[in-house]
């Protein structure tokens, strides 16, 4: 069975992606003081471009991949490795900071925050690999759910960034 993503749903996702990503920048460029960012702030803006950008680049990545001629399990062991690989590194990266965060800052990050956003990558991780080992039959619907997931992890950091300062 060929399934191929549906093309219009990842480019409504990059055009969401990329339009939460340039709001923010916005609106975060404009509430900024001069004194800076505290480490809460730049941590949660990390955050936010990191999965805004990565739902903005992984819904692209399709469009690179695959191709009438391809073929397609290649395209989707190529496509979900790097999701994979992208979704690893955010896990790597941001749960100990974010608990480091949350012993510093436990009103800014509170440990059911931590779980939340850390669930959301740890999801696309498995999302992600049970697309490019075959457990998934329906290829194109866990993917593009997987950049929804990411959606959803930008948004929460956005909402933290902007509704939730630093004292």
């Amino acid at each position: 069975m060929r399934i191929i993503p549906d093309f219009q749903v990842l480019q409504l996702i990059g055009e969401i992606a990329l339009g939460i990503v340039g709001f923010s920048a916005i609106l975060i460029g404009l509430s900024r003081t001069s004194a800076g960012f505290k480490p809460p702030d730049v941590f949660r803006i990390q955050m936010l471009t990191f999965s805004g950008f990565g739902a903005m680049f992984a819904a692209l990545l399709p469009f690179a991949l695959f191709n009438e001629s391809g073929n397609v399990e290649i395209s989707w062991n190529w496509t979900s490795g790097l999701l994979s690989l992208y979704a690893l590194t955010g896990l790597i990266i941001f749960p100990l900071r974010m608990i480091a965060l949350h012993y510093e800052y436990p009103s800014l990050f509170p440990l059911k925050l931590v779980v939340f956003q850390t669930g959301i990558i740890f999801l696309v991780l498995i999302f992600s690999v049970s697309i490019m080992l075959g457990f998934v039959d329906q290829k194109a619907n866990v993917y593009t759910g997987s950049l929804m997931l990411l959606l959803l992890h930008s948004t929460t950091a956005f909402i933290r960034t902007v509704f939730y300062r630093v004292d």
